[in-house]
């Protein structure tokens, strides 16, 4: 069985394993780093990526399966997930003819966009740890 172990960092590991607690197991063996530990586990439905070799002789990760993705983000990423819908859900602007002042206004509008999402993000890595990415930061340098 495939399981989804979210950490304190907010990163996740994907495991196959017969059980949660040798899923446990397998995710400790990757290496967390100080001060990391797996905060959430849980059966992963669905699991689908397409790799892709490259130039480096190794191997790109070229595509996720939509499925797979939306089924993360709503469970270990809610946060995030509920920031891309906000964001996605504002339009940018109808089509006009190219002006500067047409283009500036799509430039804002993506900005805010991404701000968005980044807020979201933020708020995801908060979640998972209790204290504000500024201080993580700060105690990972």
């Amino acid at each position: 069985m495939l399981y989804i172990l979210r950490l304190s960092t907010g990163d996740c590991i994907i495991v196959e394993a017969q059980e949660e607690s040798t899923a446990r197991d397998l995710a400790a063996a990757y290496r967390l780093e100080a001060g990391e530990s797996v905060v959430s586990i849980r059966p992963l439905p669905r699991f689908a990526a397409r790799f892709s070799p490259n130039d480096s002789a190794s191997l790109d990760v070229n595509s996720w399966d939509d499925a797979t993705l939306d089924d993360i983000l709503a469970h270990e990423y809610p946060l995030l997930n509920q920031a891309f819908r906000q964001a996605n859900s504002v339009g940018l602007m109808e089509a006009a003819s190219v002006s500067p002042e047409a283009l500036n206004q799509l430039k804002e509008a993506h900005e805010k966009n991404l701000e968005i999402i980044r807020k979201g993000l933020r708020m995801e890595l908060e979640r998972s740890t209790g204290e504000t990415v500024e201080k993580q930061k700060a105690t990972r340098s």
